[in-house]
């Protein structure tokens, strides 16, 4: 495979590979770490902390991330991010101390931008085809984390919550493997004045921000709460596990399907429509029918996080792809990291119809403002 002619889908098997697999110490930790706090040594309000600080460090690292990538490559940016994988995963479960596990998730935060830049990087060498490939990825990472979170969960009830991040760390090495064996893209060209900043946001930024805070923090964090009754049969953390392994599932169909409609179509007009449908799962969810409008919202997601790369790139602004995407993933993760922190006073303060209506109404003027209005 040659990094100037990557055009087939199958080119992104490595790239989803790396990624995938270096998410699975993070992907798990949601499960198990509010359910095994005192395992870990941590209360209640540290668990809070760790769960939200890898966001509020992608906030902070995405723009010098990017910087460093066009000057070290995407290959460079890649490897480093799967040791710092290897070596955060392995410290959630071999430390029983808050300052070392602050630290494992800011290695993690820093690693994961790296990841999802580099990425985008190798999805994009082969522009026609864009929507494809970032789909493709996004259907590697989903079925590897729907895998790890029930094996995760699983192994948490034979050997124990610290043990099974042990286990983790080691099986984080292929991703290590898998990143030495990609072949090196041409660096971008580094514009001057570029460095360690907070972007001004446009408008997918907007959206970005509105998305994070309504799908990935208020949504995500009170998920359990709308569908705890279905599930009820299971150990709590294979409950939980399943939960959030749904949401995943779903982005195996949905990327590689929003990748060949947007690429088929155009990927701004699928994103309004998209749009559309998860403005009538938020509503759905505000007039009580929770299955059904939990169900839009995880479809819809998994199809943004193929369609909205594609917009991003397309977009241009005069910047690299990597300056770009850090751009929009910046204030993603800002919307991303406020959304938890404010989703449990919300939820305990505010009643479900009205704030579901409110996160719908606040969704659709994004749709309007950010993705119909030229």
């Amino acid at each position: 495979m040659k990094a100037t002619n990557p055009a087939a889908p199958v080119g992104m098997a490595l790239p989803g590979l790396v990624i995938a697999v270096a998410m699975i110490g993070d992907t798990l930790l949601y499960a198990v770490l509010p359910l095994y706090h005192e395992e870990f040594g941590l209360s209640l309000v540290m668990v809070g902390v760790l769960l939200s600080l890898n966001r509020w460090i992608r906030l902070l690292a995405n723009s010098g991330v990017a910087a460093i990538g066009e000057r070290v490559g995407p290959h460079t940016l890649m490897v480093a991010a799967a040791i710092g994988s290897v070596v955060s995963t392995t410290l959630y479960g071999l430390v029983e101390d808050a300052t070392v596990q602050m630290g494992a998730r800011i290695l993690w935060g820093i690693s994961y931008a790296s990841l999802n830049l580099a990425t985008l990087a190798y999805a994009v060498s082969d522009r026609a085809n864009a929507g494809k490939r970032v789909g493709a990825s996004r259907a590697a990472i989903g079925l590897v984390q729907a895998m790890s979170l029930v094996g995760g969960a699983w192994i948490v009830l034979q050997v124990g919550p610290q043990q099974v991040f042990l286990i983790f760390g080691a099986l984080t090495l292929v991703s290590l493997g898998a990143a030495l064996l990609l072949p090196r893209l041409p660096r971008e060209a580094v514009a001057p004045g570029k460095g360690f900043r907070l972007p001004v946001p446009h408008r997918l930024e907007i959206w970005g921000f509105v998305m994070g805070f309504s799908g990935d923090g208020v949504f995500l964090l009170t998920l359990a709460f709308l569908l705890k009754d279905s599930i009820t049969s299971v150990a709590a953390v294979m409950a939980t596990a399943m939960l959030l392994a749904l949401r995943w599932l779903v982005e195996i169909t949905t990327g590689p399907l929003g990748g060949w409609i947007g690429d088929r179509f155009g990927a701004r007009h699928v994103a309004i429509a998209n749009g559309a449908t998860l403005v009538a799962g938020f509503m759905l969810i505000a007039v009580g029918r929770d299955v059904t409008g939990a169900l839009l919202v995880v479809m819809t997601r998994g199809m943004f996080n193929t369609l909205i790369p594609v917009l991003v790139i397309a977009r241009g602004h005069g910047s690299s792809v990597l300056s770009s995407q850090a751009s929009y993933s910046t204030w993603r993760d800002f919307g991303a990291a406020v959304g938890p922190l404010s989703a449990p006073w919300l939820f305990l303060n505010v009643a479900q119809g009205p704030l579901y209506a409110a996160l719908a109404a606040a969704l659709g003027l994004a749709v309007w403002f950010c993705l119909v209005r030229r």
